[in-house]
């Protein structure tokens, strides 16, 4: 009996054995190793697909001179702008473009923005990419990133510009990745909406990049985007949730005061009854001078007063 246990505790291990090499065999492709990926290595285009393909999800991720760099995550409400402008630029691509479609791209639309021979490859919050660019597009283009590198006419970046490190940091992305020279960017626009910036960036005559500030009001894409401008009456409504609920507290506060008011004026007028009240019992146990109109209010005094004026 304890031999045949023996026997079967043998084949569970072994069984149990082999499952975990497989698992193990199934995380590793050629040399790389899902599991423990170095994110300071400079992985190759194949082997970026093959790691997408393992996670089979698109990871957070932008490719700079071959290494991934990690991408964070953004708050639902500068989501919800970066949505805002992509479907009224998508609008405007269907408004106007009835005769062919460009393409709108948000943060999971990759571009090679090389200006080496390595690869750049980054996700703009918002791009735009002719119809005649698409059309030209082959296979590997369009469904990989191992062909020709293109790039948008338009792009997007929307931001808390919180610091002036930040600043600097998305600046130097605007202009030296996506400006950079050989890249088909005519226009970007940055877009802070928590203090309502906005930056819009072009090419000088000599197709290096610059930036001015605009006011926070609709933005018109001039000739780049004939006709499109960007509405900000929704963005607005986005951004003053925050204000809504600010001004909710504020008045929350003011209605408590008014109530904290209110209860110190019954306060004092209590106050008032209660003095009102002690008055007019002072004023009930005095009594009038038999001799006189005089009010005394205790015996003594009145004992004193009619001595002194009334007897003699």
């Amino acid at each position: 009996m304890s031999q045949k246990r023996k026997s079967s505790s043998t084949v569970t291990t072994k069984k149990s054995s082999r499952t975990v090499s497989r698992t193990k065999k199934d995380s590793i492709v050629g040399d790389l190793d899902f599991e423990d990926l170095d994110f300071q290595y400079c992985y190759s285009v194949k082997e970026l697909e093959l790691i997408n393909n393992y996670l089979r999800v698109n990871p957070n991720f932008e490719i700079i001179n071959r290494k991934l760099i990690s991408i964070s995550y953004t708050p639902i409400a500068i989501e919800a702008v970066v949505h805002e402008i992509a479907r009224q630029l998508g609008n405007w691509n269907v408004e106007t473009n009835k005769d062919g479609l460009g393409i709108v791209t948000t943060s999971n639309g990759g571009y090679d923005f090389r200006d080496t021979n390595l690869q750049k490859i980054q996700a703009p919050d918002v791009a735009f990419t002719p119809e005649d660019t698409y059309l030209s597009l082959d296979e590997k283009q369009l469904w990989s990133f191992e062909g020709q590198p293109f790039t948008p006419i338009f792009i997007v970046k929307v931001a808390n510009i919180k610091n002036s490190e930040v600043e600097k940091e998305v600046n130097n992305k605007i202009k030296k990745d996506y400006f950079a020279h050989g890249t088909s960017v005519k226009l970007g626009w940055l877009i802070d909406p928590i203090d309502r910036n906005i930056w819009v960036y072009k090419r000088d005559k000599n197709g290096s990049p610059y930036r001015r500030r605009q006011p926070w009001e609709d933005l018109d894409a001039g000739d780049i985007l004939p006709d499109f401008t960007l509405e900000l009456e929704m963005i607005n409504d986005i951004i003053d949730k925050d204000s809504a609920s600010d001004d909710d507290k504020e008045e929350e506060e003011e209605d408590d005061d008014d109530d904290e008011g209110k209860k110190r004026r019954k306060r004092i007028d209590d106050d008032d009854d209660e003095g009102k009240k002690r008055r007019k019992k002072v004023k009930k146990n005095e009594a009038e001078c038999p001799y006189c109109d005089l009010e005394i209010n205790t015996a003594s005094k009145m004992a004193k007063h009619i001595k002194k004026m009334h007897v003699k």
